[in-house]
């Protein structure tokens, strides 16, 4: 081979390599592009997917996020927006308009997808109980073909919900189920299989004969706010014997409070629900606001008499919240099984600026061993949760 040959065959070999590299380079190129398009719609879907729910009977639109901003327009309690994102305590919603504004974080909820499990009632008649015990009180019943939807299982229990938003615990036995899926308002997602639960006899049926609440749903609708107390700079008194500021007690319980009672069908607003100062006034602004029709703040308490010990409310207008106080102590006393101090008067700033039927209550001493270890043990929101909720269950069953 002659040695121009020789250099055409290299040169040929290198433009057919360059070629090959090009090639490659176009179709990883490809690749990457249509990943990305995925990725981006998948991106878009779950933005679509995240709504948010306005709670406030009227709530200001803001050109930006913060109180200062102008106010571009005025959006109405039940009416629902897409989240385009969420900074420092506001929310970019998508208008009606398709124009964008900003929306206070507190008075908007998220509305999330959840697969729920549907289920039709195999029973003459099936007890709706308030808890996953037959010792527990009553609230409703379900007649034979009744259809429900099912959150969870616990125990031979199953948590439900009906059409008419009663939620309770029945006996999941007497349950056929199918899976569903619905869009509501959540904190958290329940999974659920397909199943059919066995017809066997438990002392649930013998007891079908009881009679129906009179009213099952008194907490449905409601506007309860929760005042986690102090926060922020302000770390309010502290315990004794761990170190834990009542602050972070104050939040947590408050925050469970809020799960169980809109469980019960309460449109709960928090005037916290982060580590952040607010003042009083403002926590009782939030209450006037939004016409609640009950304002509970949480707090703990302490003495330097390390024998003091108990749980207590307070109100302010004996006219207006005493009955709204002595429902809400009693019930907490019994679900908590601490001491019962009683209600009282007390000229409190949260419940003195209130125009709302209002309480403020003091959760155990801090600085009482037996109170703190109880206050501080894992299964006190719970409880706490349960008899503020059967309180308000009692009091709005009376005026209402």
């Amino acid at each position: 081979m002659s040695i121009a040959n020789k250099w055409e065959e290299r040169r040929k070999n290198k433009l057919s390599a360059v070629l090959s590299i090009l090639l490659l380079f176009l179709s990883l190129s490809l690749v990457f592009s249509q990943t990305l398009q995925i990725a981006n719609a998948s991106t878009n879907q779950k933005a679509a997917a995240s709504r948010v729910v306005v709670t406030a009977p009227d709530l200001n639109v803001r050109e930006s996020g913060g109180n200062t901003s102008k106010i571009i327009d005025v959006v109405h309690k039940g009416e629902t927006f897409t989240v385009i994102q969420t900074v420092n305590h506001w929310t970019e919603v998508k208008l009606a308009n398709q124009q964008t504004g900003w929306l206070y974080s507190g008075y908007v909820k998220k509305i999330a997808s959840k697969v729920e499990t549907e289920a039709t009632v195999h029973a003459p008649a099936l007890n709706i109980r308030q808890e996953p015990d037959l010792s527990s009180d009553v609230i409703g019943q379900l007649p034979s073909g009744a259809k429900i939807q099912v959150l969870k299982e616990q125990g031979g229990w199953a948590n439900i919900v009906t059409t008419s938003k009663v939620s309770g615990w029945v006996d999941k036995s007497y349950l056929t189920q199918q899976q569903t899926s619905s869009s509501q308002e959540a904190d958290h997602e329940h999974s659920s299989t397909q199943t059919r639960s066995g017809l066997t006899k438990s002392n649930e049926q013998a007891q079908q004969t009881e009679s129906k609440h009179p009213n099952p749903t008194p907490l449905k609708g409601k506007v309860i706010v929760l005042d986690p107390g102090h926060g922020g700079k302000d770390a309010g008194t502290t315990s004794r014997f761990t170190g834990t500021h009542e602050k972070t007690l104050n939040l947590a319980t408050a925050a469970t409070v809020e799960q169980r009672l809109e469980g019960a069908g309460a449109l709960v607003i928090m005037t916290r629900t982060t580590d952040i100062f607010i003042p009083l006034e403002d926590r009782a602004a939030v209450s006037n606001e939004n016409h609640a029709d009950a304002f509970i703040s949480f707090h703990y308490n302490w003495s330097n008499d390390p024998s003091a010990k108990g749980i207590s409310d307070f109100y302010y207008q004996a006219s207006r919240d005493h009955l709204l106080a002595a429902n809400v102590i009693n019930e907490v006393a019994k679900s908590t099984g601490l001491e019962d101090n009683g209600s009282g008067w007390n000229n409190l700033s949260v419940l003195r600026n209130n125009t709302q039927p209002s309480i403020l209550l003091e959760l155990g001493f801090l600085s009482n061993q037996t109170d703190n270890a109880t206050a501080e043990s894992s299964g006190f929101p719970d409880q706490v949760a349960q008899g503020v909720y059967q309180g308000l269950f009692n009091y709005f069953q009376t005026i209402d």
